[in-house]
């Protein structure tokens, strides 16, 4: 007799076919990561098991983003709802430093990130590619550079995907190169950085990415590739509309990185 239950929408929907558990009492939902959960096409799942709850007097959703999913589970779903912000206080403000580097042609990437990593002397770092196959190549590459890294992904099963966190975690592997189903619910608190070797394509993954560093009142260091139009179009929108401090980068005739004056 669980006082509360804590399930994926797929598992708990299997048991309710199955008939191994009994939902008739329940009066109060949670929805955590909710812009995450119906950005990854659970929407179908929660509205399913939301509708068998007949006695359901509260529904609470926990999200980082209002997204267009989000407003329409609360639309039909929820009655005068109270919306509350938690404001992040000064105090608690992860120390990022950021940056962004402009690169004449996505070729000039990994020489770039190889370079980063073994002259800032990062212990432990992540990068985060936009597709599966972009993290496969990457981890691959970094391989054949002599850096001990790992890929994770959603086709890399589970059990691969913890025992290789687990030796990030113990230092046994320096870089994890990942996409954005590693971006939250990561546990590791001492990330020295995390570059964007891919732009990211949503604005709420950039800041779930660079969110991996600077934990625990660590300092934490983030840099972004940039290196065609359509990803300096992408950053500016990002800059834009997190109002972030993010620092320019550019290579001089010498081969060395220089800090470009904002104008």
């Amino acid at each position: 007799r669980p006082q509360i239950v804590v399930a994926t929408p797929g598992r708990l929907m299997d048991h309710m076919k199955r008939r191994t558990v009994k939902l008739d009492k329940v009066e109060t939902v949670v929805l955590d990561e909710a812009d995450r959960m119906l950005d990854m096409g659970f929407v179908r799942d929660v509205t399913r098991i939301l509708d068998q709850l007949k006695h359901r007097k509260n529904l609470g959703m926990f999200s980082a983003t209002i997204s267009r999913e989000v407003m329409d589970i609360s639309w039909v779903y929820q009655r005068d709802p109270i919306e509350i912000t938690v404001r992040p206080v000064e105090e608690s403000k992860p120390d990022i430093t950021q940056y962004r580097i402009d690169l004449d042609g996505r070729e000039k990437k990994l020489d770039t990130i190889v370079a980063l990593i073994t002259h800032g002397e990062y212990e432990r770092a992540i990068a985060f590619c936009n597709t599966k196959n972009m993290t496969d190549r990457l981890a691959g590459l970094l391989q054949m550079r002599g850096i001990s890294c790992q890929a994770i992904h959603g086709d890399i099963q589970q059990r691969v995907r913890e025992k290789t966190l687990d030796k990030f975690k113990k230092g046994e592997i320096k870089v994890l190169v990942a996409t954005d189903v590693a971006a939250r619910g990561l546990d590791i608190d001492d990330v020295d950085a995390v570059f964007n070797y891919d732009v990211p394509d949503e604005m709420e993954n950039y800041t779930h990415r660079i969110g991996r560093t600077g934990r625990a009142k660590r300092h934490g260091v983030a840099y972004t590739f940039v290196a065609t139009v359509t990803e300096s179009v992408r950053m500016d929108d990002i800059i834009r509309n997190t109002k972030a401090e993010v620092q320019r980068l550019k290579y001089d005739q010498d081969g060395c990185l220089m800090l470009v004056e904002q104008q």
